[in-house]
């Protein structure tokens, strides 16, 4: 990951995971970061909730987040 001026950043939680990030981060930019640094590639049946909040998909990228905020991404699984 990029280096990151820390008086510029914020830290959040991501499937239990602590995440830095730059201050004007938005969700997207977070899960992408958090499925690269989990060497996970990108995967269309994902779904994200922030603080416990499911955020549409088509809402990541203009979804800003804070200091603490808690993320955690869920993958669908097909089967019964």
């Amino acid at each position: 990951l990029a280096s990151i001026d820390r008086r510029c950043s914020m830290n959040i939680v991501c499937n239990g995971d602590r995440l830095e990030m730059a201050a004007e981060a938005s969700l997207y930019e977070a899960v992408s970061n958090y499925l690269q640094a989990a060497d996970t590639p990108a995967q269309s049946g994902l779904a994200v909730a922030c603080n416990g909040e499911v955020v549409p998909r088509d809402q990541w990228s203009q979804w800003s987040l804070s200091e603490g905020d808690r993320l955690d991404v869920f993958t669908a699984v097909a089967g019964g």
